[in-house]
């Protein structure tokens, strides 16, 4: 059995690899011939080689499930087009104990995938992401935004009339802050030094029974948030690690924002390393009914599994990022109907 096990694991395997690379190279070619002309003058040729470098560890966490199903439709129809598989029942050995190997292969990739996101493809992101701010074009953003309205904790209220995030600069500026009694500030300006905020021509009430009002023509706000706080202009979510996507909900919610998108996107971040193990297993029964259909259809149904996982997997983020339903549920409910399948499948394998 062990030789049998070493065998699988190792065809397995080296399938797994040639395709993960392949999806890889597929998906790094496309985006650079597509997004080329987007190139900044002054773009540096190393920086944009190791851009496209650091991506690679993203697209291995987001094309693994699609290798793992192609890869295993591969291996079971060869096996199978070959009659490997009957002379392992033939020698009394059960499918369902052959499949072992490979099951476990599945559950480790799993693992990997979520050790990897925490640690080496959260770092590669963030690299990642300042180098394609610094080399290529990106959409027009607004140098003044209106209307904003955040929590800054602990315990500040601000109502913006006008921001300008490049020059660090407030106008018509509200801000209530909690306290015995509470604070009311009214300022015509507020202005960022680098290192706190100075509010210009303004007036400070104390909410107690009098209503004291003290005017000012400068007051320093002793308050770190930099002016990208105010923008909420953040690192992409479906990029961070859980730790940093925790922070952040914890972060939006006391600044008084809707969380369903980040929760929903932190469900996805737990759940979607399990779709190597349950592809794996659905595929292995579907590789089986399969059999000789050849390497070619073997592709194509690998990819046509994975597309309705990937379609079925956005249509249920948008459902949980409008709150119709659960972030919860969104995230698991295609791991749960593809693994449905497959035990469905799996228990009918003789």
């Amino acid at each position: 059995m062990r030789i049998l096990d070493k065998f699988l694991s190792k065809e397995y395997l080296r399938l797994y690899f040639v395709f993960i690379f392949f999806f890889i190279a597929i998906f790094l070619l496309t985006d650079f011939f597509t997004s080329i002309h987007n190139l900044k003058k002054g773009a540096k040729i190393w920086d944009v080689i190791q851009y496209y470098f650091l991506q690679i560890p993203y697209l291995f966490n987001f094309l693994s499930p699609m290798a793992v199903i192609v890869s295993t439709l591969f291996l079971i129809t060869h096996l199978t087009g070959t009659h490997q598989i009957q002379a392992t029942q033939i020698a009394g050995i059960s499918f369902k104990r052959t499949a072992l190997p490979l099951l476990t292969i599945g559950l480790i990739i799993g693992f990997v995938v979520i050790f990897a996101d925490q640690t080496l493809i959260f770092k590669a992101n963030v690299t990642a992401e300042k180098l394609k701010q610094e080399n290529f074009l990106g959409p027009p953003r607004k140098k003044v935004q209106k209307n904003i309205f955040i929590h800054v904790p602990p315990s500040y209220l601000f109502y913006i009339r006008s921001f300008n995030s490049e020059a660090g600069r407030m106008e018509n500026v509200f801000i209530y802050e909690k306290s015995t009694p509470g604070t009311v500030i009214l300022a015509k300006e507020g202005k960022w030094t680098g290192k706190e905020w100075i509010l210009y021509q303004g007036m400070r009430y104390r909410l107690n029974e009098k209503m004291e009002g003290i005017p000012f023509a400068e007051k320093t706000l002793h308050l770190d948030r930099k002016p990208s706080y105010f923008t909420r202009k953040y690192f992409p979510p479906e990029k961070m690690n859980i730790a940093e996507l925790q922070r952040y909900i914890s972060e939006y919610r006391k600044s008084g924002f809707k969380t369903l998108d980040l929760e929903t996107e932190l469900n996805f971040k737990i759940s979607y390393p399990f779709t190597n193990f349950i592809l794996l297993f659905l595929g292995i029964p579907v590789g089986l009914v399969l059999r000789k259909g050849g390497r070619g259809a073997s592709f194509a149904l690998g990819l046509l599994i994975s597309f309705a996982y990937y379609e079925a997997m956005a249509l249920l983020k948008t459902l949980g990022e409008n709150g119709i339903v659960s972030p919860f549920l969104a995230a698991w409910a295609p791991n749960l109907i593809f693994l449905a399948g497959g035990i469905y499948l799996f228990t009918r394998v003789e």
